[in-house]
């Protein structure tokens, strides 16, 4: 028999067919008593839910009550299911029927290492981008008062703000401070994570391989490898660098054919790291190579953003080729 379940925060949808016909329609909490009650009379059933933020659990549960999980791509599976009707019990209906049928594509599982490695990284991400909004917030602030930080350090930040508040609005030091300490907070948070990442990339024998490309720092390779998780399961780095969403959109019918800018499809947080790196070793690396070079002529001719984007896929199949061979990276192969 074959399942389908719409997975929700609070309810989850299911659908269970056999033989092309409606066996059971049912909800239950999105718990682990919710799915072993509401799939008791049911054994070995082979199950589609869509990959999300918590697929991974839930597939762990129901494999636990000993059904099939196959967590399948929501994008391809929306390509598939195109009605203008939706609601959880008709997506429900539609992923048993795309069990029963084989119709989808089903995605990666990462590993628990690599699913920790990631938490990591959002983590990062996530105080990255309070500490710029808070800076933003105390700009904004000063900026209503006719005061400008201008262009300071991280370490001097905190200083420069009491300054222009102490030699020209003092009673704004009583609003500012507050903020001064979140942001402190945050950015202590931030370095704590970064340590323990770099701690992370120095005991790990593929992020110190991948480290020897120049441009590639621990945050790159530790977000490298937690996102590939198995560099087996590509047979091509030109895959990798379509998973990473690096590569150019393609539309063609007919005689109509042209190519536009990148699909963005993937990990944001390692497409945006891996771009971070091409523009290191475009614009910091000293020394020579034949990826550099060939980034240098290509923004010659294209400019620097897309010779930047460019040598970002680049990198990413390269990378990913370093990591089967088990070479590091060699300037001139």
């Amino acid at each position: 028999m074959y399942c389908g379940i719409d997975l929700a925060n609070k309810t989850s949808a299911i659908c269970i067919r056999r033989q092309q016909k409606m066996v059971l329609e049912s909800e239950c909490t999105t718990d682990e008593d919710g799915f072993r009650q509401a799939l008791k009379d049911f054994k070995q059933l082979t199950i589609v839910i869509e990959a999300s933020p918590f697929a991974e659990w839930v597939a762990v549960w129901l494999e636990q009550l000993g059904h099939q999980v196959k967590v399948i791509d929501p994008r391809r599976a929306a390509a598939l299911i195109r009605t203008k009707k939706k609601t959880d019990r008709l997506d429900a209906q539609q992923l048993a029927r795309l069990a029963e049928t084989g119709w989808y594509h089903e995605v990666h599982r990462k590993s628990d290492p690599a699913r920790l490695l990631r938490s990591h990284l959002r983590a990062r991400q996530g105080l990255v981008e309070a500490r710029q909004a808070q800076v933003f917030r105390i700009r904004g602030l000063l900026r209503v008062h006719g005061l400008k930080v201008g262009s300071v350090s991280k370490a001097r930040f905190a200083e420069r703000v009491r300054q222009l508040c102490h030699d020209h609005v003092p009673d704004l030091l009583a609003v500012v401070e507050p903020l001064l300490s979140v942001l402190q907070g945050i950015r202590d948070g931030e370095a704590a994570l970064t340590r323990r990442l770099k701690q992370v990339a120095q005991r790990d024998a593929s992020c110190r391989l991948l480290m020897t490309m120049p441009g590639v720092g621990p945050m790159t390779a530790v977000a490298f490898v937690s996102t590939v998780d198995d560099p087996h399961r590509f047979a091509r780095g030109d895959q990798v660098a379509a998973y990473m969403g690096l590569v150019p959109s393609v539309y063609q019918t007919g005689d109509t054919h042209y190519t536009g800018s990148i699909t963005r499809e993937g990990d944001k947080l390692t497409r945006t790291l891996l771009a971070e790196a091409a523009n290191a070793l475009l614009a910091h690396y000293r020394g020579d190579c034949a990826l550099k070079r060939w980034g240098e002529r290509l923004a010659d001719r294209k400019g620097g953003g897309k010779a930047r984007v460019a040598v970002a896929r680049k990198m990413a199949m390269v990378l990913h080729r370093m990591w089967i061979n088990n070479e590091p990276f060699r300037a001139f192969a």
